[in-house]
């Protein structure tokens, strides 16, 4: 019996919406933005006028609709409205996009921050015996922690079991049928690791190779691709809408909406939620100086994220180039030139630049909800994350009423125009 929030017709277009969206995507930048879709539907509306005019229909359906159902599905809505217009071509303020597709803050992160951050990452490296400079600490330990390109996939297969472990015993349960069938390797992307999901609970994983890795980092991004990170959230979805405890009207996951916080943030925190970063957690035969690494690539990764983000926010409201957005990464991220070019890639892309500040605020605000709530509460925050459909502010009140507390993890940022409420 499939669960539904809305009366038949108004439930079916909010699926038609999201799967036509998926088709202009494709037609119009060869990307993929409905990266799963659990019900039969197929879409049916053929421009975006037609679609625009079908968010209109459904604003309307659904404008008294009340509680957690109604909050949800008219962000939702607002959202791919304002995904339209951005695919339209519409010059509106980048801030503005931020705000309504991702309710999220869209501003510079301030160098107070950034330069915190950097100092957690040169004690972290001093801890583990370095020497010199920030820079020539980090050469060294990337250099000493180095995966070869060809070995890179075997490495993440070495991880793979371990996660899904660690997640079955302390974050979700998932069907049976779970699997990652394959994982290889490509050349040519600009993102770094990619998690494809192909249907009844399975899964592959694909690794950018000119991008060098490390096992410390690739820890990260394998736990965030894998288990419990990507894999494990579109197997949840879907075992979820087959029990009929997922409503079609959020069967599937779209790029652009206010969800993507969640979606990018959770897997961000995938290895935290492990506890392969911390001490006093058992877990799958992790030792201490393994776990020092792992802290320390997550500081790492979330160092250069800022100035990624950054980066991100200055390209696209015009107060920087593209030579000067690379240049502005390597320096306060102390990224490769192949990373820095590659995300300028990603955010650059007209259909990412609005998706990609929802990793560092998405991770900043998952991260800072699950280390908020107590160990004991931890299984109702993971039923919060996964299996129910949140937007970012959706989400910040739920873990508000779990914690007790008012639960604010944007409270230091104000975004670019004070008009633009988040």
């Amino acid at each position: 019996m499939t669960l539904r929030w809305t009366p038949q017709p108004t439930g079916d277009a909010i699926v038609d919406i999201v799967l036509s969206l998926n088709e202009q995507a494709k037609a119009m930048h060869g990307t993929e933005v409905a990266t799963a879709s659990y019900s039969s539907f197929k879409p049916s509306l053929t421009s975006l006028d037609a679609i625009a005019r079908k968010i209109e229909e459904v604003e309307k359906d659904i404008r008294n609709l009340g509680g957690h159902p109604g909050r949800y599905l008219r962000s939702m809505l607002n959202a791919k409205g304002y995904f339209v217009r951005s695919l339209q071509g519409d010059d509106l303020p980048y801030a503005e996009y931020i705000a309504n597709i991702q309710e999220l803050p869209s501003t510079l992160i301030p160098e107070e921050a950034m330069a915190r951050h950097r100092n957690l990452v040169e004690e972290g490296l001093t801890n583990l015996g370095y020497q010199g400079t920030l820079k020539e600490k980090a050469e060294s330990w990337l250099k000493e922690t180095l995966i070869a390109p060809d070995k890179v996939v075997e490495v993440a297969e070495s991880m793979k079991d371990k996660s899904k472990i660690g997640t079955l015993q302390r974050v979700i349960g998932l069907p049976e049928e779970d699997e990652i069938d394959y994982i290889k390797s490509i050349r040519g992307v600009f993102w770094s690791g990619y998690s494809k999901y192909t249907g009844d609970f399975r899964g592959n994983l694909t690794f950018n190779i000119d991008r060098p890795w490390t096992e410390p980092v690739l820890a990260q991004i394998m736990t965030h691709e894998g288990y419990p990170g990507h894999q494990a959230f579109y197997c949840r979805w879907d075992y979820l809408f087959q029990q009929g405890e997922l409503p079609l009207e959020a069967s599937y996951y779209l790029i652009n909406t206010p969800t993507n916080a969640l979606f990018e943030g959770g897997p961000e925190s995938a290895l935290h939620f492990l506890g392969w970063d911390r001490d006093e957690e058992e877990t799958e035969g992790i030792p201490l100086a393994q776990k020092a690494q792992y802290k320390l690539a997550r500081d790492w990764i979330d160092m250069q994220r800022m100035a990624m983000t950054n980066a991100c926010y200055l390209f696209n409201t015009g107060e920087m180039d593209k030579a000067e957005a690379v240049a502005y990464m390597m320096e306060k991220g102390l990224l490769g030139e192949i990373e820095a070019n590659n995300c300028y890639r990603f955010f650059s892309d007209p259909i990412q630049k609005t998706y990609y500040p929802s990793y560092y605020y998405g991770r900043w605000m998952v991260g800072k909800a699950y280390d908020s709530v107590s160990k004991e509460q931890r299984a109702d925050f993971f039923k919060i994350l996964y299996d129910t459909p949140h937007t970012t502010n959706t989400f910040i009140d739920a873990v508000s009423e779990l914690s007790g507390r008012k639960f604010q993890p944007f409270e230091q940022v104000k975004t670019a125009k004070e008009d633009f409420v988040l």
